[in-house]
């Protein structure tokens, strides 16, 4: 796709958007190439990648030591299921990293930090609070449904496998929780797949990036919902080793969501 609208040398054109744009359905093809172009976008900046999925990786840590801390071990699986819904946020700089590398510009960590502060105006803010905000709402849901199924917190994390997996009311908990956390995570995917890139690529604002959003996936819903179920399957287990398969699996995916939003939304 050719760029068109205004260019500035350091940061590259800027795309002219007015109102919603056509969007293309998506298709296997379109999500394998997006893969590979985003690992190759990982292979040529490691160190960004790297560093975007340590700080992930950190806010992970947080988030366990809080849990531990207020004694919250109830809440360990919705809430690190929920930190998932505000990767596409922490992915940003990874856009810009292969934004950058399509218009043939330096893409170093300092590049496109200062190009993300410079151009993202408060539009990409008020996105990641929308996010934040859901995060918000589907942990406080957590926490209701932790008090109506269990009547005390575990002293350990084991006890706490065990009444999951061995009890009536811990398989009720799992069942209710993987639902309504099935749909938190299809609503905040559908809102943000391609909205983050949509507002780092052109001079638009948050309202339309989220329709942008909402009518790629309808575009193509089941290729889009495998795309979905990829991520999260993806991030899952590269969380199974306390958080650290992140530190590769997420800038591959960010990488490869830029590629995906320029493959099926149209100039």
């Amino acid at each position: 796709m050719a760029a068109s609208g205004t260019a500035d040398e350091n940061r590259g054109p800027w795309r002219e958007t007015k109102g919603v744009p056509p969007v293309r359905a998506a298709t296997v093809e379109d999500l394998k190439a997006a893969l590979a172009a985003g690992w190759a976008d990982f292979r040529a900046a490691p160190l960004v990648g790297a560093i975007v999925g340590a700080v992930y990786v950190l806010g992970g840590w947080l988030l366990l030591w809080v849990i531990e801390a207020r004694d919250l071990r109830g809440l360990t699986f919705p809430v690190v299921a929920g930190f998932a819904l505000v990767g596409p946020f922490f992915a940003t700089i990874l856009y810009e990293v292969s934004r950058r590398r399509e218009y043939g510009l330096p893409f170093s960590l300092s590049d496109a930090a200062a190009m993300v502060r410079a151009t993202a105006r408060r539009q990409i803010i008020y996105l990641g609070f929308a996010l934040m905000f859901w995060l918000a709402v589907w942990s406080r849901i957590g926490v209701m449904l932790f008090a109506l199924h269990f009547s005390a917190q575990p002293e350990r994390f084991f006890d706490l496998m065990d009444q999951f997996l061995t009890t009536s009311h811990g398989i009720s908990f799992l069942i209710v929780g993987h639902a309504f956390g099935a749909f938190f995570a299809a609503v905040a995917f559908a809102l943000s797949v391609v909205a983050f890139p949509f507002l780092l690529d052109r001079d638009s604002d948050v309202i339309t990036a989220i329709v942008t959003s909402f009518k790629t996936v309808l575009a193509s819903p089941v290729v889009m919902l495998g795309w979905g179920v990829f991520i999260g399957v993806a991030l899952a287990v590269a969380s199974l080793p306390v958080f650290l398969g992140l530190v590769v699996v997420l800038p591959v995916l960010g990488h490869a969501s830029w590629h995906l939003y320029r493959r099926l939304v149209e100039d």
